[in-house]
């Protein structure tokens, strides 16, 4: 079977799709992955083959919008947002469209190298990053199954819909439009890393697959290793916290003032950072251990807490490496994921303004962060090992194969 892979965002994106195109080519399945040409080399590290298809310009950064008031004037964003779409404001709906927009400008970038290819490769299936709408406009001008694959949010977004059980967006239906795709076609299936207890209610159909945490290929410093902190696990030492970005966010503001307190204060800190973002920042805070982003998971065991931004792969890992998490989202999708572990018990989450700097430099996220490393072990720690148990008992990429064959192929 020819199964091609599919996403615009190389790495945040494609790393939770690693396993399975692992799988399915232990599976005896042919597998390509069809990425922005940026995106080429970490498909290639990751042991994969890439397809490098047309070429997105540069586009803006999706906007902040989770402080106390989003654009407009509207109250900040309800933490269930995605089931509760026509009650949002008239600015967080423009919010929500300009995201739409910008995958579609992605989409457009990519399409004109990507269906050409596909014609002549003809895959059996897609299997598309969920907001790689190139890949859903790929799969329905061939008439093969969809498979969108989610990067660990707990909701079905369907933004290009309007929401659940909504009606296509103009942009979104002017790109289907212009390749002869219908745009109210949606996945046959929905695979998705994220465990049930975190999930938003949803009729789609879902394909449950354990998140095996994978944040790119590198040559690891094992001798860096050392026993789990007490808050970790079963070691012995002080506690230990790992920091880490979005990967193409700026390593500034809260999180960097919090790095540099619990180091002050005889905390271990691991601060994790990509190629970029260790060029800018060139004197690293006193005491802090780096390592490269692409290490994370190798160091998540062995931490007590990770403070980071809500992104979807970093909190999947996380809870699968019964982690507690100290989330600061600025994004609204971003702060789904802070509210459903927060719900739980795993973790806590600070607004952007909550976690903002005073004027002497200090941050609650800093005071937050204390008191979690602080907690005792049957607080956060109990419900990220319950959370990780749950992990552990969803089928792995390699079970969930044979599901994805058997799509019916006049989808």
């Amino acid at each position: 079977m020819r199964i091609l892979f599919s996403t615009w965002s190389a790495p945040s994106h494609l790393h939770p799709m690693v396993p399975l195109a692992w799988a399915c080519r232990a599976a005896g399945h042919e597998v390509l992955v069809a990425v922005p040409p940026a995106g080429a080399g970490a498909v290639a590290a990751a042991g994969l083959t890439p397809v490098p298809v047309g070429e997105v310009p540069p586009l803006p950064a999706p906007s902040v919008t989770n402080g106390p008031n989003s654009p407009g004037s509207e109250p900040g964003w309800p933490i269930n947002w995605p089931l509760r779409t026509a009650a949002l404001g008239s600015g967080q709906r423009r919010v929500l469209a300009k995201l739409v927009a910008r995958q579609v400008g992605i989409a457009e970038g990519m399409l004109p190298g990507l269906l050409p290819f596909a014609r002549r490769w003809r895959p059996e299936l897609v299997v598309s990053d969920a907001s790689t709408y190139a890949g859903g406009v790929t799969a329905d001008v061939l008439g093969v199954p969809l498979a969108h694959h989610q990067w660990g949010g707990p909701a079905v977004l369907q933004l290009e819909h309007g929401g659940p059980h909504g009606a296509p967006l103009p942009d979104y239906r002017r790109l289907c439009d212009r390749y002869g795709a219908d745009p109210t076609r949606t996945p046959d299936v929905w695979i998705d890393p994220c465990p049930p207890s975190l999930r938003m209610p949803s009729t789609v159909r879902r394909l449950s697959v354990r998140h095996l945490p994978y944040h790119g290929a590198g040559e690891p410093d094992l001798t860096a290793f050392t026993a789990p902190a007490p808050g970790a696990g079963n070691g012995s030492g002080t506690p230990r916290a790992l920091v880490a970005w979005e990967p193409d966010a700026p390593p500034a503001g809260p999180l960097l003032a919090t790095t540099r307190a619990l180091a002050a204060d005889g905390v271990a800190t691991v601060l994790a950072l990509t190629a970029g973002q260790r060029a800018a920042l060139p004197d690293p805070p006193p005491g802090v251990q780096l390592i490269p982003f692409s290490e994370l998971h190798l160091w998540l065991p062995a931490c007590s807490l990770i403070i980071h931004q809500g992104n979807g792969a970093t909190g999947m890992s996380a809870a699968a490496s019964g982690v507690p998490q100290l989330i600061v989202p600025p994004r609204p999708e971003q702060l789904l994921t802070a509210s459903r572990l927060a719900a739980v018990g795993a973790a806590r989450h600070l607004s952007q303004a909550a976690a903002s700097l005073n004027a002497h430099g200090h941050t609650p996220l800093t005071d937050t962060a204390r008191a979690m490393l602080d907690a005792p072990a049957g607080t956060f720690r109990a419900a990220a090992r319950r959370l990780q148990d749950e992990i552990h008992t969803l089928p792995t990429p390699a079970a969930s194969v044979p599901a994805l064959q058997a799509l019916p192929t006049n989808s």
